[in-house]
């Protein structure tokens, strides 16, 4: 197998586990908060992240260690948990693929963002995919409509804060050790749910809030044998998508392998169809291919060339 074909599989592979933890979370969602979820599930994600690094060849548990104190991992943290939230709050209003299309504007976020603090090329091609992506959101939310929901927005700034720790990668975390981020990540997202769940328990909310948001405002629920199970398998896909992504962009070619994570829309729409109940109208699916073609001319627009020194 060649490394670009390995690199195919390894995307492939890692968005299928983001559309299955995507989908495991969701069925959650009508029994624990994504705080105690988060608060569960970190602990087992942070033995199996310090298991690979203790096996992969290279840096080693020394290094990734010493990653997690870097000002910019600590940041990137941070927003990837402003990204968890917007994203989860829209879970209950929602399809799968639905929120997935909205979150997959990130590579346009990216591309204004990477013009504008980068000074990026992004060219006629890449301004009309911009464009083309803001035509496929309308078509998928339809404001105005009676199918509207405002909860869209929320996927949508989640994709904002996507784009937000690409940019933030590039610029200042290319050679920082990547179990290193990941343990930064559940790290804090460890101390964080935790703080959160004492308080929805010990200092719990008005119980209209509470009805209105139960997935981010429930209180400790007991969890069962087979829970407890499911929180450790989604510790597991955690650390797959982790290891296969960076797996990918390393062997693989970066646009093959950018274009391929909108492979998303497909895992979510079947996954959400076959095991969700979820079915998407005509206008859905075509806004959804909109925005994959405007995310794939962004992605593969051509880039500046390098300006060779006087």
């Amino acid at each position: 197998m060649t490394k670009d074909l390995a690199g195919v599989f390894a995307i492939l592979t890692t968005v299928l586990l983001m559309a299955i933890t995507d989908a495991l979370i969701k069925v959650f969602m009508g029994d624990v908060s994504l705080w105690q979820l988060f608060l569960t599930r970190s602990p087992f994600a942070l033995v199996l992240l310090l298991a690979i690094a203790a096996v992969l060849p290279g840096r080693g548990i020394g290094s990734a260690l010493a990653s997690m104190r870097d000002p910019w991992v600590l940041l990137r943290s941070f927003i990837v948990i402003l990204m968890y939230l917007f994203m989860y709050m829209s879970f209950p209003y929602l399809h799968l693929a639905v929120m997935g299309a909205a979150v997959l504007i990130a590579p346009i976020f990216t591309a204004l963002m990477s013009a504008l603090l980068l000074r990026d090329r992004v060219g006629v091609r890449g301004w009309f995919g911009v464009a083309l992506g803001f035509i496929g959101v309308l078509m998928i939310s339809r404001p105005g409509s009676d199918v509207f929901q405002p909860a869209i927005v929320l996927p949508v700034i989640a994709g904002l804060c996507y784009s937000m720790t690409a940019v933030l990668t590039r610029a200042k975390l290319q050679h920082v050790n990547t179990i290193g981020v990941a343990l930064s990540l559940n790290t804090i997202l460890l101390i964080f749910s935790g703080v959160l769940v004492l308080a929805l328990t010990f200092v719990p909310p008005p119980e209209a809030w509470v009805e209105q948001f139960p997935f981010m405002l429930r209180a400790w629920a007991p969890m069962t044998r087979p829970e407890w199970g499911i929180i450790v398998i989604m510790a597991a896909l955690t650390c797959g998508i982790t290891v296969l992504l960076t797996l990918a962009y390393q062997i693989g070619q970066t646009v093959v392998i950018a274009t391929l994570e909108y492979s998303y829309l497909i895992f979510a729409g079947v996954i959400g169809f076959l095991f969700l109940g979820e079915v998407l109208d005509g206008f859905s699916l075509l806004g959804m291919m909109i925005l994959t073609g405007a995310g794939i001319l962004v992605a593969t627009r051509p880039k500046a060339a390098p300006r060779s020194n006087p």
